[in-house]
């Protein structure tokens, strides 16, 4: 019985997958990973404004108002990246350009 074997290529596997270029498989594959962290950076956002009954942009008004220290509010703001949706989708972006 004689069996043959194979031999791949990184360049193969990819092609074989439908990226015949690799960079464009990297692409996609950052892609992939930035939408599963927006899609959890957009729960969160929700649980946030859920719990303070305020958007995001309201409780960063709160938490750079002047004369005004909500501790609890301020730690979710702080443990929570505002920036973070903004960041992802300008990541994305990147990844869409040539």
């Amino acid at each position: 019985m004689s069996t043959s074997v194979k031999s791949y290529t990184t360049e193969s596997i990819l092609a074989s997958l439908g990226y015949p270029d690799p960079l464009e498989a990297a692409r996609q594959h950052a892609r992939m990973i930035l939408l599963g962290r927006l899609a959890r950076y957009q729960a969160a956002v929700r649980q946030l404004e859920a719990k303070w009954d305020c958007t995001l942009k309201e409780l960063r008004a709160r938490y750079t108002a002047q004369g005004s220290e909500d501790f609890e509010a301020d730690d979710d703001y702080l443990q929570w990246y505002a920036d973070a949706v903004e960041t992802v989708n300008a990541q994305l972006a990147a990844l869409s350009e040539p």
